[in-house]
């Protein structure tokens, strides 16, 4: 994520509006970030941890320091905190993994929704 949000704020950072920076960062750089954690079993911490990448991010691109800036900074531009972020990406995977023709995919689902 880090390397992600380097590239792209070194390139248009100083130069480009906020909102730009925002959408560049959620569409190129968050998903590097969330590869593969609808899979992955995560707790309190893990989450926590990814959000305060996340929280970095906006710092940096805001030049701020407050927790109470960053959250604010969320609410404008509709920034999704990492656990619903999380959420949504877990139910599209599940959704899609149940819905999905290939046959062992639909044998686990329905063993898995007999229990």
């Amino acid at each position: 994520m880090y390397r992600a949000f380097n590239a792209v704020f070194g390139k248009v950072g100083r130069i480009a509006s906020p909102d730009v920076v925002v959408e560049l960062v959620k569409t190129k750089c968050l998903p590097t970030l969330c590869y593969g954690v609808e899979v992955c079993p995560v707790n309190k911490c893990h989450i926590g941890s990814l959000q305060y990448v996340v929280d970095n991010c906006l710092r940096i691109i805001f030049d701020i320091k407050l927790t109470e800036a960053v959250q604010e900074c969320t609410r404008e531009f509709n920034w999704l905190t990492m656990c619903d972020l999380m959420d949504i990406r877990k139910r599209k995977f599940l959704t899609n993994y149940i819905l999905s023709e290939n046959i062992l995919c639909q044998v686990v689902a329905n063993v898995c929704s007999l229990r």
